[in-house]
């Protein structure tokens, strides 16, 4: 069987892939199941793994990793158009892939032939949004021994954003903390998760809007050294782009007013409208619209996330005269 599985969520298509190495008992497992790197393996190594004969089982399990990413010459793509028509009934070859394969491709086409005959199985991993977002992190609760309050779980996505990884290991943080049987809520959350990601992207935001390029750049790289999710720092470039634009468009209001207005504290507006003075109107809307399109983008997997980002900072985090 020829799985081929890509898309943004890493976490979930890792999990999957567990479970398919959990059907081999362990000392089964050490002969059949074979696990190689697109970026450095070669597609006769590929092609060994695949046709060799179960040990002490009845089926192999090859899992290579980014191989249709990397396959770019015309002779490794015709190998592995044979190897895939061609795969022996005992083994099951997963393609795990970070990026939507290119569907133009000859060889991705064979594949998705196959999943028309049920001769293969293809499966997007797209990121968790809203109640399904919700429910899955109750679920990762649940396996902690513990309960996820639905408030406490959107709060922890407010912070974190949708990725799988990082969730995965705050909730069982969080499970260490309030023990079996406990139950996380808010403040579970505010104490353990929030204080130092919150005070990284609140200097780091601030960075970003008073177009101190060079402090933007240390603030972002620290975010994602620190594992922060792309999205969620782009959720909270996007919040600060709005404040900032409807500021400007607010022109010389009282602060009292200007807070009404925005929907917030006073001290909040005043300091969107200070520095929204960084930029021109239509650097505003540039920047809210490459926001919109770097969500799209990393949501649908069609861009890298952390390249991105760094992209929008150098583009918007230095005042043209400095540039």
């Amino acid at each position: 069987m020829l799985y081929l599985f890509f898309g943004p969520d890493d976490y979930t298509r890792q999990a999957t892939i567990n479970a398919l190495k959990a059907a081999f008992p362990p000392d089964a497992a050490a002969f059949n199941v074979v696990v190689l790197h697109g970026k450095s393996i070669k597609l006769n190594e590929v092609r060994t793994a695949c046709e060799a004969y179960p040990v002490f089982h009845d089926r192999r399990l090859v899992i290579v990793h980014d191989l249709l990413k990397h396959a770019k010459s015309a002779e490794l793509r015709d190998g592995l158009k044979s190897l895939v028509q061609r795969l022996p009934s005992t083994t099951d070859l997963v393609l795990n892939e970070s990026d939507a394969p290119d569907s133009r491709l000859s060889v991705v086409k064979d594949i998705q032939a196959l999943v028309k005959t049920k001769q293969a199985e293809q499966r997007e991993f797209n990121l968790r949004e809203g109640n399904a977002l919700i429910a899955w992190m109750q679920q990762e609760a649940q396996s902690n021994g513990v309960q996820l309050r639905p408030d406490a779980a959107q709060h922890l996505a407010n912070y974190v954003g949708s990725d799988g990884w990082m969730l995965h290991n705050e909730i069982a943080k969080l499970a260490a903390y309030v023990g079996q049987n406990g139950t996380i809520g808010i403040r579970e959350v505010d104490l353990l998760v929030a204080d130092e990601t919150e005070t990284n992207l609140f200097n780091f935001i601030d960075a970003l809007s008073t177009r101190r390029g060079a402090a933007a750049v240390q603030g972002l790289n620290g975010l994602l050294a620190d594992d922060a999710a792309p999205l969620y720092i782009l959720t909270m470039i996007a919040r600060q782009a709005r404040l900032m634009l409807a500021a400007q468009s607010a022109g010389r209001v009282a602060p009292d007013e200007l807070a009404k207005l925005l929907g917030q504290k006073p001290f909040v507006a005043r300091k969107a409208a200070e520095q929204a003075r960084n930029f021109s109107p239509t650097e505003l809307r540039m920047l809210h619209e490459r926001v919109v399109q770097i969500d799209h983008g990393i949501k649908t997997g069609k861009i890298d996330a952390e390249g991105a980002l760094a992209s929008l900072v150098g583009d918007f985090g230095f005042a043209p005269n400095r540039k």
